[in-house]
């Protein structure tokens, strides 16, 4: 009993599923109205929009060069000007280095003199003058290196500001690049920090100038540029951080602030670029399209990945050849490989 309902099953499924296919074959299918555009290859603006809190530019000040602090000239929260002496490493050294430079100099210039007058009797020969050159210019740039050293021994604020935080408590040798001082910047730049995808992240990049909006002064755009941005993903959301400097442009800005950011750079690769109406079935990056044969007569459907949008246009990532035709107009009913009559090109 159960095979035979079966089989019968199947008999009346093959008769139902048969009869519809003699109508649709002998059917002639309509061939849908579009207006089409051309695809370009193109360099594009990428724009990304986001906002981050605002905050007072700061820096880490410390020493070029490693040693043991002498003294320290300034505490935590004095205020100080551009060149003003912060801390100071023990010299003697650096003084002692540079006074043997200067006498390796003073030898290298009388010697140089000395077989200058030579070669103008011609008593030496012409390479030996240019050895002569080359030990002097070797000592020459000897001296200014520990003359450079020394002054190095001498921390200064870079302008005038605030001091925030001391690292150091006690007069303890140091390393090249250790921080001493955090200092805060009387000067007109602030900051803020925006998370980026990895995509958006190699897009910009360091350099990328931006856009900045705040709510007290709607009609004013403030000017920006990525001055830093993270080498390593964030380990909690896989995004990288930029740092967005600002210049207040003689406008009152403060802390908490939220800084409404467009970052942008026109990119030196050259994308695909479609009008935004081509676009079906948009969610999040992904899209599809319909591409027009080589015979325009037919479509064919493709999915593409966005890369930016800029007003009515759009750069994909997906590679279409330069010059083929997409339809913008008509494809709302389309279906892959439906044929097609052009009506049009925008």
């Amino acid at each position: 009993m159960r095979v035979t309902i079966r089989a019968w099953s199947w008999l009346v499924v093959l008769f139902v599923s048969c009869v519809p296919v003699s109508v649709v074959v002998g059917q002639e299918t309509q061939a849908s109205k579009v207006i089409t555009a051309a695809v370009m290859h193109e360099p594009v603006v990428l724009r990304v929009s986001t906002f981050g809190i605002l905050s007072p530019k700061t820096e880490d000040l410390s020493f070029r060069i490693g040693g043991r602090i002498a003294a320290f000239k300034v505490e935590e929260g004095s205020r100080v000007t551009k060149g003003q002496l912060l801390a100071q490493l023990e010299t003697r050294d650096a003084q002692d280095a540079l006074g043997q430079r200067k006498v390796d100099l003073d030898q290298a210039e009388r010697n140089f003199k000395r077989m200058e007058t030579l070669h103008k009797q011609g008593s030496i020969q012409a390479s030996q003058l240019e050895d002569a050159s080359d030990r002097l210019e070797q000592s020459r740039i000897a001296h200014e290196q520990a003359r450079l050293n020394l002054d190095r021994c001498y921390l200064r604020a870079s302008s005038d500001g605030l001091i925030l935080r001391e690292f150091l408590d006690s007069r303890t040798t140091v390393t090249a690049g250790q921080a001493i001082y955090s200092f805060q910047s009387n000067s007109e730049e602030w900051v803020t920090r925006v998370d980026l995808t990895d995509r958006n992240a190699f897009a910009l990049g360091e350099g990328s100038p931006a856009e900045v909006q705040f709510s007290p002064y709607p009609a004013v755009s403030f000017s920006g540029e990525i001055t830093r941005l993270a080498r390593v993903a964030n380990p909690g959301d896989s995004l990288y951080t930029a740092e967005i400097t600002i210049t207040n442009q003689g406008r009152e800005l403060r802390p908490g602030m939220v800084a409404e950011v467009d970052i942008y750079r026109e990119t030196e690769q050259r994308f695909t670029t479609v009008p935004l109406d081509a676009l079906l079935d948009v969610r999040a990056d992904k899209a599809t399209l319909f591409v027009l044969s080589e015979s325009r007569d037919a479509v064919s459907m493709r999915s593409v990945t966005i890369q930016a949008v800029q007003g009515q246009k759009v750069a994909l990532i997906d590679a279409l050849d330069e010059g083929s035709e997409v339809v913008i107009r008509g494809h709302g009913d389309l279906v892959d490989g439906a044929p097609v009559a052009v009506m049009g090109q925008e």
